[in-house]
């Protein structure tokens, strides 16, 4: 790189930075041509030149992207420099500020840079929970939410890096944010050798982190090792001094041993791995779903196009047949009487026999009693039941699931309060008829549903520490 841009970008000369352009225009140009290189942004970061960084941001923004030698973005070496001044004297506070200020520029102009990996596939999220900046891993998780499955070398994710340098505040940042966010699962996944985040805080002789781990993690999972919580306290007792706390806490939640734990059997075993899963048979119930084309994530694959021609037909059917459960042929009775018709019509008489019934009959009651209403109600429920699959694994789909169950509820209600009504015979014929209805309809939204977690699970317990090699791509600049 240029000597004097770099000296520029260390003293944050704006103007010279612009009389080296002047005199030569493709110089950021070659610079951007190498793979691996400490542009200007990456020294004015690490210096905390703040209006330097805006400026060579607004001329050259794919900077902010650029890794130098060790792999570290201009938002790593921000953080480094932010981390540098705290517990300086106070005349450094406005310096620390200016690298905040960086900071926040820095994920402002693009979010998808928390997510670049430095020298051990370290992102600025996990460098940020390592140096305990509880305020930046705030900020990175709000802008870029992805990066929190964003794992290191090590198949370590961000609660592992917290665990492991005693980064308490930045831990209660993370473990606050996947309790409200529902990604609790984040806290069972493991290292490379096995580790949750429980074991490594009782590796790492962290008491108040294992307090707060055990209401979301089982206490006698084994690491690859064979090895539970209390055999990982038990083991670094021997090796030296480690706080009688962490095992108090862990007996207190019915920790045990390896050696206490029953040996498992084959229905206690865990779920095959995933070549096994897919060298076994078929359920029956997965047999029957192929026969409708609802196999395995066959719904993902219809274009949404598509997906929404289906919607529309399924909700047109369903909203004519629920009216027409409503409104049965012939209507209701409006009022009690007897339709016996006079004795001198005899005419009428004859025509009104063979239409209305000449019994009795109360106000509120069908007219006419048949079967006739039979497909309307297999139309509904199957309408709906497709109603549920298409959305099934959509966000909010239970939500949806249960305002489905409620309007099942009063169509079921009305049927029976209408048949009921009429004094026939057929409530004992619909009641188990409506409940197969019932169930067929949640259960293919459901087992598909349960058949993807299944085997996303088996996928992410084979591969998940493998990690992901993928850098973001390059989107859209602010």
């Amino acid at each position: 790189m240029d000597e004097r841009l770099q000296n520029a970008a260390m003293e944050g000369n704006v103007d010279a930075l612009y009389s080296v352009l002047a005199e030569d225009p493709y110089v950021l140009e070659r610079i951007d041509q190498v793979p691996f290189v400490a542009t200007p942004l990456h020294t004015a970061a690490r210096e905390g030149k703040i209006h330097f960084a805006k400026e060579i941001l607004n001329l050259k923004p794919s900077f902010a992207r650029k890794r130098d030698h060790l792999g570290r973005s201009p938002l790593h070496l921000a953080l480094e420099g932010k981390h540098l001044q705290e517990g300086l004297s106070p005349r450094d506070l406005d310096l620390e500020e200016k690298y905040q200020e960086l900071v926040t520029w820095l994920i402002k102009h693009d979010s998808e840079i928390v997510r670049v990996k430095a020298k051990g596939m370290v992102t600025a999220l996990h460098y940020a929970a390592q140096l305990d900046d509880e305020s930046s891993v705030a900020d990175f998780l709000y802008v870029c939410p992805l990066s929190i499955e964003e794992l290191t070398v090590k198949s370590e994710t961000v609660v592992h890096i917290a665990v492991k340098n005693g980064s308490l505040k930045a831990f209660k940042v993370l473990l606050g944010w996947l309790r409200r966010f529902n990604k609790e699962e984040i806290l069972k996944w493991k290292d490379e050798e096995g580790n949750n985040p429980l074991h490594t805080a009782v590796s790492a002789d962290q008491p108040e982190m294992v307090k707060l781990l055990i209401g979301y993690l089982k206490v006698n999972i084994k690491n690859s090792k064979g090895l539970t919580a209390l055999d990982i306290f038990y083991v670094r007792r021997c090796q030296g001094s480690v706080d009688a706390a962490v095992g108090d806490i862990l007996l207190a939640a019915n920790a045990k041993t390896a050696c206490q734990l029953h040996r498992p059997s084959l229905r206690d075993s865990k779920k095959p791995l995933l070549v096994e899963y897919f060298s076994g048979g078929s359920p029956f119930s997965e047999k029957i779903l192929k026969r409708f084309s609802l196999g395995y994530r066959r719904v993902e694959e219809v274009p949404l196009e598509v997906r929404n021609v289906l919607l529309v037909v399924a909700i047109l059917i369903a909203t004519a047949t629920y009216q027409a459960a409503l409104s049965p042929p012939g209507g209701y009775w409006q009022d009690d009487g007897n339709l016996q018709p006079a004795a001198n019509n005899t005419g009428i008489s004859n025509t009104t026999s063979t239409i209305f019934n000449t019994e009795q009959h109360a106000a509120g009651k069908m007219i006419r009693q048949s079967f006739r209403q039979t497909f309307n109600y297999l139309a509904f429920f199957t309408s709906v039941c497709f109603i549920s699959t298409l959305v099934a694994g959509l966000p909010f789909y239970r939500i949806i699931l249960i305002m489905t169950t409620w309007m099942e509820g009063s169509y079921w209600l009305s049927i029976l309060e209408n048949i009921g009504n009429s004094g026939s015979f057929f409530p004992v014929f619909y009641i188990p008829f409506i409940g197969v209805c019932l169930l067929a309809t949640y259960y293919i939204p459901v087992f598909l549903a349960c058949q993807h977690l299944e085997l996303t699970q088996h996928g992410r317990r084979k591969n998940l520490r493998l990690g992901s090699f993928e850098q973001p791509k390059m989107g859209n600049q602010l």
